[in-house]
């Protein structure tokens, strides 16, 4: 019998890509999902009898995985992939609770409920390794052992850093959470922007996460457009879910933090790339060469996982892509 993992999220953007992963790898994956509509959906694209759904609607309430844990006492692996958080969210009411309150509720109803359970893998985000301060200073490096330095009332006004902020309350109540006596071991992911392909075709839409957003909306600039100012640090979706995947198999990773980059990005090196590899594409030229100067140290996170990352060039490449064939351009 195969080993269970429990996969909430399932249906988001990373959520996607672990449990195909995890199928092509002989995975039994349980997946929770808002309600039945994308349950079925996921049935029906994952065409595998070794996945099926449970309906969590509300996932960062308190006991919110009691019922599914205990209807599945088998499952061995807990995978929370959280998804992204809108800019702009209230602050106390959505942005903490989902992340600090929505994370202690997960572990503690695996602590109670989840006596099979042994690896539980919760998806953070580089974020939590920096403020929005250092996010945008050339001589800040980031490394899996830095935290990021705020204090809660800074992003009462400043919802990019109150992102920030909630992806740090929330890993440290992880971690603070594990200093209790528990039966399972905890890493945590975090990626920096993560591009590339959705898992599916048909995913491929005008309501995407914010991530994908930024590199889609590249893809549709005008010839005079000026180009955005995005930039930051990158990393393929493929090798996020991949990470997940790895952080409970090897246990060299566990309780561990894996903070997964790959280079630094931005939308002037994006166009570069597409008018490199796609001659008759019509994007404004901006200033070619522009590359940003950012520095990281994930040595660490890819000798643990034994792994290196896709580069930016590969990314974009199967993104667009995929982005012409949805739009009827190539086939």
């Amino acid at each position: 019998m195969s080993t269970t993992v429990f996969v909430a999220g399932a249906g988001g953007y990373i959520g996607k890509h672990i449990v195909s992963q995890l199928l092509s790898k002989g995975y039994t994956v349980i997946g929770s999902v808002r309600n039945d509509e994308k349950g079925e959906r996921l049935v029906s694209l994952f065409e595998n009898d070794n996945f099926t759904y449970v309906v969590v609607e509300e996932a960062e309430a308190k006991g919110a995985f009691d019922k599914p844990l205990k209807d599945h006492p088998h499952i061995k692996v807990f995978i929370d992939t959280a998804s992204p958080l809108p800019i702009g969210v209230n602050y106390e009411k959505q942005l903490i609770r989902r992340t600090s309150k929505g994370i202690k509720y997960i572990l503690s109803s695996i602590k109670d409920h989840g006596p099979n359970i042994t690896k539980v893998v919760v998806t953070s985000s580089i974020a939590s390794c920096m403020n929005e301060k250092q996010s945008h200073d050339p001589n800040f490096v980031v490394d899996e052992s830095k935290w990021n330095p705020d204090k809660h009332s800074v992003g009462k006004n400043n919802p990019t850093s109150a992102y920030f902020y909630a992806k740090a309350s929330a890993e440290h109540e992880a971690w603070d959470f594990m200093k209790k006596k528990t039966h399972f071991t905890l890493a945590t992911i975090l990626p920096g922007y993560t591009f590339g392909p959705q898992c599916f075709d048909e995913d491929v839409s005008d309501l995407l996460e914010t991530s994908v957003e930024i590199v889609t909306k590249i893809f549709e600039l005008n010839k005079n457009d000026p180009i955005p100012k995005e930039l930051g640090l990158f990393v393929d979706v493929r090798d996020v879910a991949a990470a997940h995947i790895r952080a409970f198999e090897l246990n060299e990773a566990q309780n561990k933090r894996l903070m997964l980059v790959s280079e630094p990005f931005s939308a002037q090196e994006i166009v570069d790339i597409l008018h490199e590899m796609y001659p008759a594409v019509q994007l404004p030229l901006g200033h070619p060469g522009d590359k940003p100067n950012y520095k990281f140290n994930n040595i660490e996170t890819k000798k643990i996982l034994n792994t290196d990352f896709r580069s930016l060039r590969s990314s974009i490449k199967d993104d667009y892509d995929q982005y012409l064939r949805t739009h009827g351009i190539i086939s």
